[in-house]
């Protein structure tokens, strides 16, 4: 009777606290969604006010006039708030004084870990004393300059004005919280022409690769630069990181450190942000990521309260703009004349065209979606009916370019391609010297054209039977039934050395068509008057026979950059930089007269074949470059990424290390328009990074212990990979030996006005 009792009452208890139980779930469910995704409380967690408390200094007390220096660790350290003087002051000046104050710091606290009675300490040793406490022999490797950004924010704040109600919207149409309208404070301060040195850039400082995922990156157009294309971006990006972490102090700290990082992070370690910033060891996972959602706040803080610290602020007038979508190709000139703008406002009211668009060597691209500020027009769409038929295209200009090889020279060149010296130097940037090298990427103005026969025999005329020419350019193009063996007696030369300029390991490989170089030497002149330019090939008089012009003449190896010789210049620079004294040059490359980075850096080495039968079926071979991925290499060949994979029987988690050789099928497209986008892809890499950088200085010093890639890069200013290897060109930069020389470039940034 009892347990009959007791069943009774068991039943309806039992539905009781699992009805409870469901409901509460259910409303715990409901306020995560509404709270935590769309009104979520952005206050400072326990465990980080020091480092909010900093950042908000930074901000709001600083200007860029001071460095603070503190500790890396415990932000709540800072020693001392150095004056490094006003806009007229040298970067090197101020560079000197910090690091003097640096070192200051460093001998007081190696002082401190070495003294056993801090009894006998002089005022200063005794202030860093009660400031650090202890652990100073630590202390003394965690000492960092941050420099100020109050005048930076001021000036962000105001141009905040131009987008921050379009911000605001998005995040709304996207469910997401407003208070995520601050993280470009942090990012860029709102300037629209942000880059760094690590390929980030816009307001929202999207890098290549996650820009790709959102929007279009792409040499003719960078949606990374259009503030609310970016923005579209930004929420997506976000959003998606909140969905998978499910917490927003993580999602927008995996904004900067990645979102697989952070969720690493999370699984080892929790929700706990504090707890991941204090615990958490991964080599990515340094200052900046561990300080970023703390940034956010300071900065969130700080702009929602202008008025306290910037009295006099103003937001800029809001920008308002009609658009339109181009349905075809349409080059900028018909733009002009139809839209009744200039280039100048065309690229202002369009950031996300491209200087090739710009400067009309490229076209705007189908698609596009046009701006021009709202009462210039009333409609865009009548300005496009206008433009006739015969000015709107179905594809986009073809890039020409041509990767120099030994032999070459600026006149062989300009007749090979029909067009001249002046157009060649104009359009490459080329000074007087006329001087370009093996390996140069040259941009080829207007189309590519037959020489006349005429312009053949003209050649033919200027070197005289006696000079040991191959062509214009040292190079040959196959014929039906040749063979090495008549190729090289025709060039009086053997086959041993044209097998070695071709890289030819099986002599019967040749096919008609294929182009080879069949001489080192450009031309040797026998004339005991005459130097040829190794460059412009142009004879030059000279009165006598110095012995540096009978070495010029007796030289059978005399190039574009001579490898017998050891010509001492580095390709890519043009101007010389300064080198830090004290160090001694080892490499000889280093002593140039010029040492300006050029954009066109030494290319990608091309496609090859293995063989005839790989040639017939398609499947090319590659040496992955610095940048590049399999999705790339999916786009370039129009294949899916899954493709590229299978032939190279890779997981998805399979890394492609730079050098390593990948396989791609060329069965969507040709190795020409492969080849072409993916010099565009680094051409857009490098003209972006010396627009706003410039190599200030070079550091050639010796290898250290354990010392890895990525500490050399982030020693200074994130230094590119690329651009490190570009200046160590003989040198596999991923397999660096303890006490090997390198060179490493030291940038600095391009002033601007307003960034």
């Amino acid at each position: 009777m009892a347990n009959r009792f007791t069943f009774k009452f068991l039943i309806p208890l039992v539905a009781l606290v699992f009805f409870t139980s469901f409901s509460s779930l259910a409303s715990a469910k409901i306020p995560k969604n509404v709270h935590t995704l769309n009104e979520y409380n952005f206050s400072t967690p326990p465990g980080l006010e020091t480092q909010v408390g900093f950042w908000k200094k930074v901000y709001s007390k600083y200007t860029t006039e001071y460095a603070i220096i503190h500790d890396v660790k415990d932000l709540g350290i800072i020693y001392e708030a150095v004056y490094l003087g006003d806009k007229t002051i040298s970067r090197r000046a101020r560079d000197r004084k910090l690091k003097k104050v640096k070192n200051k710091y460093i001998k007081i606290l190696r002082r401190l870990a070495s003294k056993k009675n801090k009894s006998i300490l002089t005022g200063e040793e005794k202030r860093v004393h009660d400031l650090v406490k202890g652990g100073f022999y630590r202390a003394a490797k965690n000492i960092r300059a941050q420099i100020g950004q109050k005048d930076r924010f001021e000036r962000g704040i105001h141009r905040s004005g131009r987008y921050i109600k379009q911000i605001r919207k998005i995040f709304n149409d996207y469910d997401l919280p407003e208070q995520l309208s601050a993280l470009p404070h942090v990012e860029s301060s709102f300037h629209e022409g942000a880059y760094s040195s690590a390929g980030a850039a816009g307001i929202w400082q999207f890098t290549r690769g996650t820009g790709r995922m959102f929007m279009r990156v792409r040499y003719d157009v960078d949606e990374r630069r259009d503030p609310i294309f970016s923005t579209y971006a930004a929420a997506k990006l976000l959003k998606s990181n909140f969905e998978r972490l499910q917490s927003w102090p993580l999602a927008i700290t995996a904004y900067n450190h990645g979102t697989q990082g952070m969720h690493r992070a999370k699984r080892k370690y929790g929700d706990n942000l504090v707890k991941i910033i204090k615990s958490y060891k991964s080599r990515t996972f340094g200052f900046a990521s561990r300080n970023f959602y703390a940034e956010f706040l300071a900065a969130l803080h700080v702009s929602r309260n202008a008025k306290k610290y910037f009295p006099n602020v103003s937001l800029a007038k809001p920008i308002n703009q009609i658009s339109f979508r181009f349905d075809d190709y349409v080059h900028i000139s018909s733009v002009i004349k139809h839209f009744g703008m200039s280039r100048k406002e065309i690229s202002k009211y369009n950031p996300s065209l491209r200087n090739p668009v710009i400067s009309g060597q490229k076209r705007i691209p189908q698609g596009f979606v046009f701006k021009t500020p709202v009462g210039r027009v009333a409609s865009l769409a009548p300005l496009y009916q206008k433009i006739s038929n015969s000015e709107k295209f179905n594809r986009q200009i073809r890039s020409k370019y041509y990767t120099v090889r030994r032999g070459d020279t600026l006149s062989g060149l300009a007749l090979r391609f029909g067009t001249s010296v002046r157009k060649l130097k104009q359009r490459n940037g080329i000074g007087r010297r006329n001087r370009i090298y093996v390996g140069k990427v040259l941009k080829l103005p207007g189309k590519k054209s037959r020489r006349s026969k005429n312009s053949f025999r003209a050649v033919k005329a200027k070197t005289s039977t006696k000079n040991k020419v191959a062509s214009s350019n040292g190079s040959y193009k196959v014929r039906r039934h040749d063979n090495l063996t008549k190729i090289a007696k025709r060039f009086n030369t053997n086959t041993a050395k044209l097998a070695r300029l071709n890289g030819i390991k099986n002599p019967n490989s040749l096919y008609p068509g294929q182009t080879l170089v069949v001489t080192e030497a450009v031309v040797v002149a026998e004339a005991s008057n005459t130097i040829v330019d190794s460059v412009s090939a142009e004879p030059t008089k000279t009165k006598g026979k110095s012995k540096a012009a009978k070495n010029n003449f007796k030289s059978k190896k005399s190039s574009t950059i001579s490898s017998a010789k050891k010509e001492k210049s580095n390709p890519i620079l043009a101007r010389k930089p300064d080198i830090s004294p004290g160090v001694k040059i080892q490499l000889a490359s280093m002593n140039a007269p010029k040492y300006r980075m050029n954009t066109n850096r030494p290319a990608f080495l091309p496609v090859t074949f293995k063989s005839e039968k790989q040639k017939e079926s398609g499947m090319g071979e590659i040496t992955v470059d610095f940048d590049e991925t399999i999705s790339h290499y999916a786009e370039w060949a129009e294949l899916s990424i899954g493709q590229i994979r299978k032939v190279n029987k890779l997981r998805r988690s399979s890394r492609i290390p730079v050098h390593a050789k990948i396989k791609v099928p060329f069965t969507k497209t040709d190795t020409e328009k492969f080849e072409e986008r993916r010099q565009e892809f680094h051409k857009a890499i490098q003209d972006d990074f010396f627009s706003n950088y410039n190599v200030s200085k070079l550091v050639v010093r010796k290898v250290k212990k354990g010392e890895t890639l990525w500490e050399i890069c982030n020693d200074n200013n994130f230094i590119p990979f690329w651009l490190l290897s570009s200046y160590n060109p003989e040198k596999d930069i991923h397999t660096l030996a303890l006490g090997e020389p390198i060179v490493i470039p030291i940038i600095t940034p391009i002033k601007n006005k307003d960034s």
